[in-house]
């Protein structure tokens, strides 16, 4: 049985494989941003009978790589993430800078934190939630393109810094 930290379980694919996860019988902590949303996981964890560990987790706050190093992590899973449209010519500063902390800096951050459990026991995964635009690029996404980007470049840097260790990363 494996400890699983999903990030961004909120709704759609975090919760689903949080879900899903958590039935195969890993230990599945599903990370939800708004404390509301844990009260409505652990409903749909009841609902199907699976025991999942929700805790209220925001990638953009500082205190989260620091509480997520105490716990014992065999697979991140960043999923959390935002899409911020619009054209780059447009995009206020302010949702530019928050689009990155969401997208890139939260995640790396948590990564760093949960990495120095993972390098200790010498295996481990990690998965980068990344998209097909991370690959390419359309108009009004440059944003959220630009963020992915990024994700696939770290992601790929880290592979292979961290593959000596035992631990694989992934997209």
């Amino acid at each position: 049985m494996s400890t699983i930290l999903i990030t961004g379980a909120a709704t759609g694919f975090g919760a689903e494989t949080a879900l899903r996860l958590a039935a195969a019988g890993h230990h599945v902590i599903a990370g939800v941003q708004i404390p509301a949303q844990v009260y409505a996981l652990q409903q749909q964890a009841a609902a199907r009978g699976v025991t999942l560990q929700v805790e209220s987790l925001d990638v953009t706050d500082p205190a989260t790589p620091q509480r997520a190093s105490a716990w014992d992590i065999d697979v991140l899973l960043n999923n959390a993430g935002i899409s911020e449209g619009g054209s780059i010519a447009d995009i206020p500063a302010d949702n530019l800078r928050w689009q990155y902390e969401v997208n890139i800096i939260g995640p790396v951050l948590l990564t760093q934190a949960v990495l120095r459990g993972m390098i200790r026991r010498g295996s481990g995964r990690i998965v980068f939630m990344s998209s097909v635009a991370g690959l390419t690029t359309d108009p009004f996404a440059g944003a959220y393109s630009s963020s992915k980007h990024a994700l696939e470049a770290i992601a790929e840097a880290l592979r292979q810094e961290v593959q000596e260790f035992g631990i694989e990363v992934a997209t």
